[in-house]
């Protein structure tokens, strides 16, 4: 599918109060992917990716390489003679560390001045989320699909 640079503009700004409302959901999983903490939520995580994916159209599998924490893999083959595109991002996050240094609660979406702030919000459940908003604004129709 071929976009002019308006109708890429116009489909982004559709998208965006849907992506920006699915990133939100994706802060509230608090899927922190170190020892000590409930990997539960990890896979809490890797199963919203996987709708995410699943409602672009993707085949989507969620698979553990050695025992490990889940990945999420969404594919869709390449049109005959067109290259294979990756896109990467993760969906883990990082301990919160010395809550008193949070000014809201880290597992809550928050706009402050502009800005989206909770863990995840830009590293990386902010990538999961590009992918997801590109995939959309060309048309393929993604949708959370839970």
């Amino acid at each position: 599918m071929t976009l002019s640079e308006p109708e890429l503009r116009a489909a982004i700004t559709r998208e965006l109060p849907g992506v920006r409302a699915d990133l939100e959901r994706l802060v509230r999983i608090p899927g922190i992917a170190f020892d000590g903490f409930d990997h539960s939520h990890v896979e809490r995580s890797a199963e919203a990716v996987a709708e995410l994916l699943r409602g672009c159209g993707l085949d989507t599998r969620v698979v553990r390489a050695g025992g490990g924490l889940p990945a999420v893999i969404g594919s869709k083959p390449a049109p005959p003679g067109a290259p294979t595109v990756l896109l990467y991002a993760h969906h883990d996050v990082q301990p919160v560390g010395d809550l008193t240094l949070w000014e809201s609660d880290p597992f809550e979406a928050v706009e402050r001045d502009g800005r989206l702030y909770g863990r995840g919000a830009a590293d990386d459940k902010a990538g999961v989320m590009a992918h997801v908003a590109a995939l959309r604004a060309y048309g393929t129709s993604c949708r959370w699909v839970s």
